[in-house]
């Protein structure tokens, strides 16, 4: 086995992947022995059902970027949330936080009980920023990620939607990418890039091939709906096997803000479309709706609610 394999097995199990490949593995084999096994005579292998949990509720900390942010912590606690994605701009996290201002950030989540999904850095590859300065800003994002406890940093993909990208633009990005990945599988951390607008990733076959050109187990995606751009079924059927957590948005019906629950997407479907692919990630609430602090509370509240409904 070559050095590269090995590296990247190294990273997979230090990310807890390796061991549901294997399960996988070891589930088909007993399905074949079963298959294989003589009229009549009851396979010696059992197997048991796990309940669907669904996935994990989160809460994106931008969503009350006016506040600070251990009052934000404190509010995703109270009304339920697993955990949290903290901001990475001011005043929240952004990547000038010390060691220590981290590590109290990821101290006062767990003393609330809350986990911390991900790091929401802003990132960007393609973006033709001096690569010394951005190698200095990659390795602080790896950093910040592993000092909140996390495996998973949000970045993005370039300034232009996919239809716009010149090969020179695509250069950038992709050695941008592989050069950021390197990094981030020696550090045990997967890279989600936001699937957004007015980024290569505004259509979900370009967000793909992306990936397929950096070429890394470390690079995935954080799913969100576009529907100007595509159809957000069939958005996340596209994208689903790199999927590792979800952007709850949802479109109204009418003109206005929306619940997660009141919008045009199904986010039950949502789910189910990645649920074959073994996602166990969060579906997270980015924004609420509401004018005064009281009404954004009592939407959230609902969302979260919803969120842990699916399943």
């Amino acid at each position: 086995m070559s050095r590269k394999n090995m590296d990247r097995r190294d990273f997979l199990n230090r990310l807890g992947l390796s061991g549901l490949a294997l399960s996988l593995g070891a589930a088909s084999c007993g399905k074949k022995a079963q298959e294989g096994a003589p009229a009549g005579k009851p396979s010696e292998q059992t197997t048991v059902k796990i309940p669907d949990q669904g996935p994990k509720a989160g809460l994106c900390t931008i969503a009350f970027q006016d506040r600070p942010l251990g009052e934000v912590l404190e509010l995703a606690a109270r009304v339920g949330f697993d955990g949290v994605e903290p901001w990475g701009k001011p005043d929240h996290l952004p990547l000038t936080r010390t060691d220590a201002e981290v590590l109290a950030v990821r101290d006062k989540a767990e003393s609330l009980g809350l986990k911390v999904s991900h790091y929401g850095s802003y990132l960007r590859l393609g973006d033709g920023q001096d690569p010394a300065e951005k190698d200095k800003e990659m390795d602080r994002v790896l950093e910040i990620t592993n000092l909140l406890g996390t495996s998973i940093a949000r970045i993005w993909a370039g300034a232009k939607n996919s239809g716009e990208m010149t090969d020179e633009d695509w250069r950038l990005m992709v050695e941008d990418g592989r050069r950021f990945c390197a990094k981030a599988e020696r550090a045990g951390v997967l890279l989600a890039i936001e699937m957004h607008s007015r980024t290569v990733t505004n259509k979900a076959a370009a967000a793909v091939d992306l990936i397929g050109r950096v070429g890394s187990p470390a690079l995935k995606l954080n799913y969100q709906i576009l529907n100007e751009s595509e159809d957000p079924y069939e958005r996340c059927r596209i994208a689903a096997p790199y999927v590792v957590m979800v952007h709850a948005q949802n479109a109204g019906r009418e003109r206005g803000e929306t619940l997660i629950s009141e919008g045009v997407v199904d986010f039950q479907k949502i789910y189910d479309i990645l649920k074959p692919y073994g996602f166990k990630g969060y579906f997270e609430v980015e924004f609420v709706r509401g004018e005064t602090y009281e009404e954004k509370v009592a939407a959230l509240e609902a969302d979260c609610a919803y969120l842990k409904s699916i399943g």
